[in-house]
């Protein structure tokens, strides 16, 4: 498969976004940003990850169709591999520092935080795209119709999980939702905006009125659902202008812009754990100061970082014998 940059930009777009503006504000103003600040930043922080679980379904419903128990085996391996055991790193530095609690971290590592409680602040999400791992080979098979029934019965069992137990993360349904948008339509539908536009708007209408649907078992949620299923889209839409100004070119943009992507996700793991260390090293009072020091040095270091951390987990994975690609997915 081609190698789509749109999913660079995007990845960068969100990944800045949640780590360098949502969560950093903590560490400067020591306030909740999404809760007291900027009411608005809970629905970019949720399209952000919406787009997120979008990408890993789109990517990896266009790569399988599973048709033995081998392919099946190969990638439930692949998957725990490439995932779970920085997971696994990020909670324990996290429990460390005292971020999360024992309990959190637990639930968290065994992947139970998605249906109770406590929760592990910020990993919460890793877990939620494991269970979207482990549906995918339910849905990855045979043609489009197979796809489409089997994705509706998943994401009713899970709203109907909401209802009958509320312990459970309202999250994972929509994060599910985007994660089956991607998965059945990636053969189908290639997502390119500047090709019949009114045909793709008037699919994601259909796709932005269903995610608020899903959400019927949280009345007060369900606003900025809807407004964050309109943003995966739009950002997704803002990644395919700017990948021709930008990968259009090639050069040293096109090379720091994969990179960053292809760190995105060890950031997001680990960024809380460089931000405290930042902090250890130095924490001047004078909050303009502080914003430079944490988004001008610290937030670039950890992303450096990042990437010789996926760098040199990915070079030990490649001993294990499973036809490793190195794309997003």
């Amino acid at each position: 498969m081609n190698r789509d940059y749109r999913f660079d930009i995007a990845r960068v777009l969100c990944m800045t976004f949640i780590v360098a503006f949502c969560h950093l504000y903590a560490y400067i103003h020591t306030e909740v940003l999404a809760a007291s600040v900027i009411p608005w930043c809970a629905v970019v922080t949720s399209a952000c990850l919406g787009l997120f679980s979008f990408t890993s379904g789109y990517l990896l419903g266009s790569k399988y169709c599973f048709k033995n128990r081998q392919e099946l085996w190969i990638f439930y391996k692949k998957r725990v591999l490439r995932v779970f055991p920085l997971f696994i790193a990020a909670a324990i530095l996290l429990y460390l520092i005292g971020f999360n609690n024992s309990r959190s971290s637990l639930n968290g590592m065994l992947c139970l935080s998605p249906f109770i409680e406590p929760r592990p602040l910020t990993l919460w999400y890793i877990p939620v795209i494991l269970v979207c791992y482990i549906i995918t080979p339910l849905v990855c098979r045979k043609g489009f119709r197979w796809r489409f029934i089997s994705a509706l019965i998943v994401i009713f069992i899970v709203m109907a999980l909401g209802v009958l137990f509320p312990s459970t993360d309202w999250r994972l349904t929509f994060n599910m939702l985007f994660y089956l948008i991607g998965l059945v339509s990636a053969p189908y539908f290639d997502w390119k905006f500047k090709k019949s536009p009114f045909i793709k708007w008037l699919t994601i209408i259909i796709f932005i009125i269903l995610c608020a649907i899903t959400q019927i078992y949280e009345p007060g949620k369900t606003y900025i659902r809807l407004f964050a299923g309109f943003g995966v889209f739009a950002i997704l839409f803002v990644s395919e202008f700017i990948t021709d100004d930008i990968f259009g070119k090639g050069g040293v943009m096109t090379s720091v812009m994969t990179n960053i992507s292809y760190a995105s996700m060890a950031c997001y793991m680990f960024h809380r754990f460089f931000f405290w260390f930042g902090e250890l090293i130095w924490n001047p009072e004078i909050q303009w100061i502080k914003w430079v020091y944490m988004a001008g040095i610290v937030f670039p270091i950890s992303i450096i970082i990042s990437y010789y951390i996926q760098l040199g987990y990915d070079k030990l994975l490649k001993i294990i014998p499973l036809n490793h690609d190195h794309n997003y997915s």
